[in-house]
């Protein structure tokens, strides 16, 4: 069962970016269990990606480690997506942009991974 429905939030709005980000956490979680019962073991990274510094470098480190989990996630699932730790957080146009891609990789990759309601 997906464990993530807001895939996206208002730029701006702090409660539904907080929302947001335990639902992200969730399903990664949900990611890293299944890889943990496949034989041989997939081994999914696991950066706790709830947690959030806004701040400039902080932003970055986070986007450059939730790259490296969606990296171990395409190889294992063979989806395709683009490189998200390229975004400008301050830039609500592009925020949203990178919202539509990251939804829709997380949506192939419960595909993928047979994750259904």
């Amino acid at each position: 069962m997906p464990l993530f429905f807001q895939t996206d939030f208002f730029p701006g709005d702090d409660i539904g970016f907080g929302i947001w980000r335990m639902g992200h956490y969730l399903e990664h979680e949900q990611f890293i269990q299944l890889g943990l019962q496949q034989n041989p073991v997939v081994q999914v990274p696991d950066f706790s990606i709830v947690d959030w510094t806004n701040n400039p470098r902080a932003r970055q480190d986070w986007l450059d480690a939730h790259q490296d989990i969606h990296n171990r996630l395409r190889a294992w699932t063979g989806v395709q997506g683009v490189d998200l730790s390229v975004v400008n957080w301050d830039k609500p146009d592009e925020l949203l942009d990178w919202l539509d891609d990251h939804a829709t990789e997380h949506a192939l990759i419960r595909q993928a991974l047979q994750i259904t309601s």
